[in-house]
């Protein structure tokens, strides 16, 4: 039995997330990928080894378990030495599944089997035909491949906003960034910044610090409803950043280089009446024998969150393939 997973495709070389478009991984029934929805593209030749990072507001770290080791409270924050980036990679790698990238699905319909899925250009298509089917794709895409078959979850998915946002990184010279730094510090909306949060990710990471000797800082910006500093260019947001962060911290330093990453439309919405929203979408798919829905548009955009969306994807077609084999 072949089963499709239709996921996000990765960011372009200007690290904006391709919101149409969907990857088709195909994966035997015993042997079911759904995407857990992280962040990022993975670093290229990046391995995960098993090392794992785990940082806390007071700044110490070390790679450890992600319980903390036996009798310790679990840390803060946990992350991956190679970096999150490499998750998906390793994740991919693992399934044994044909991962197929920049496969653009454009159409979703049911057939007697199963699912028909039509890939690539109008001109030149390419179909696909599953037994079963897991979107794990942002709600506008998902909106779009339901609207024919589920139009009720169509109808819901297309009722979820999305923001948009960027990370500014700035790297400062060790001996310039001030001592006694927290991991770092959110903004509120009232106070009218372009900056929203911003994370000394050296001290959260402090594996980080040993790899070069200079500080780096992450600054969040953009908030939902407000697109308008977002269409700055990368230097002169980087710039507004950069001034934002000394006026908050007293660092009169200017940093030695700087990156800014855009996520076009990354952020979903929860909006009064998600719940209820995502209750009625899952009723919808879940009436259509052999598909199911995953991502951070239902739950949560914080990996554990999306990962619990794929675990019970794969349990409902799971199910479903196993009653049809009975």
């Amino acid at each position: 039995m072949t089963t499709a997973s239709l996921l996000p495709s990765p960011a372009n070389n200007s690290n904006r997330p391709q919101a149409g478009s969907t990857t088709a991984v195909n994966t035997t029934a015993g042997n079911i990928a759904a995407d857990g929805a992280v962040g990022g593209s993975p670093a290229a030749g990046a391995a995960v080894t098993g090392s794992v990072a785990a940082g806390s507001a007071g700044g110490t770290a070390a790679d450890t378990a992600a319980t903390g080791g036996a009798g310790k409270p679990a840390p803060i924050f946990v992350s991956l030495t190679a970096g999150i980036g490499a998750l998906p990679e390793t994740v991919a790698k693992a399934s044994g599944a044909d991962v197929r990238t920049n496969a653009m699905v454009r159409e979703l319909k049911r057939t007697p089997a199963g699912w028909r899925l039509t890939i690539g250009s109008a001109a030149d298509p390419e179909y696909l035909d599953a037994d079963a089917v897991i979107l794990a794709v942002p709600a506008a895409p998902a909106a779009r491949l339901l609207k024919d078959t589920v139009s009720e979850a169509a109808a819901r998915l297309a009722e979820i906003p999305y923001a948009s946002m960027a990370i500014v990184t700035l790297a400062f010279r060790a001996a310039d960034f001030p001592a006694r730094q927290r991991s770092g510090f959110l903004v509120p909306a009232v106070d009218g910044r372009a900056v929203k949060a911003v994370t000394f990710s050296t001290v959260k990471w402090p594996h980080l610090a040993a790899q070069a000797p200079v500080h780096v800082v992450r600054c969040s910006v953009g908030r939902s409803g407000d697109v308008a500093v977002l269409q700055r260019d990368d230097e002169d947001l980087a710039a507004l950043a950069a001034t934002e962060l000394a006026e908050a911290t007293g660092m009169p330093a200017k940093s030695i280089a700087q990156r800014v990453t855009r996520w076009g439309g990354g952020l979903p919405q929860y909006n009064v009446g998600h719940l209820d929203r995502v209750a009625a979408i899952r009723a919808a798919v879940a009436r259509q024998p052999g598909l199911a829905v995953a991502g951070a548009a239902y739950d949560g955009v914080g990996i554990p969150a999306c990962i619990a969306t794929a675990r019970s994807a794969v349990a409902q077609i799971t199910a479903h393939l196993n009653t049809r084999r009975a």
